[in-house]
């Protein structure tokens, strides 16, 4: 399959999914700050900075992907609409890095409390 091969997709935009597309694009933007915001905390840690750094890249993507669906809203430009997708590719993708380095995380943190609690009842049977 050629990758490079570029095929053609059109609709037609309606005064509703103008709107629609205008309600993503505010949640979006509004998410990603939250996104960023949250992110900016969780490297306040130097280990949870691992967690915070790819936070922060999905906040900013989200965000900028809302802005491009503004854009595809109100200009109705092509480009606008493929960057809205990529860049909502590219939130996706630093989402599930971050959901991946949460969830190992909360297993070595859990690794960590067993061994404090199991090293602390060794004299106490």
């Amino acid at each position: 399959m050629d990758t490079n091969q570029t095929n053609v997709i059109s609709f037609q935009t309606t005064e509703l999914l103008k709107k629609h597309m205008r309600f993503i694009a505010t949640m979006q933007q509004i998410f990603g700050v939250i996104f960023i915001i949250v992110g900016a905390l969780t490297c306040l840690g130097i280990i949870t900075a691992i967690i915070g750094i790819p936070q922060i890249i999905a906040g900013v993507k989200l965000f900028k992907s809302g802005s491009a669906f503004s854009l595809a809203a109100s200009v109705q430009k092509e480009n606008d609409i493929i960057d809205a997708i990529e860049n909502l590719y590219g939130y996706w993708k630093y989402a599930l890095i971050t959901f991946i380095a949460s969830i190992l995380f909360f297993i070595i943190y859990m690794i960590i409390i067993v061994s404090i609690i199991a090293s602390y009842s060794n004299g106490y049977y």
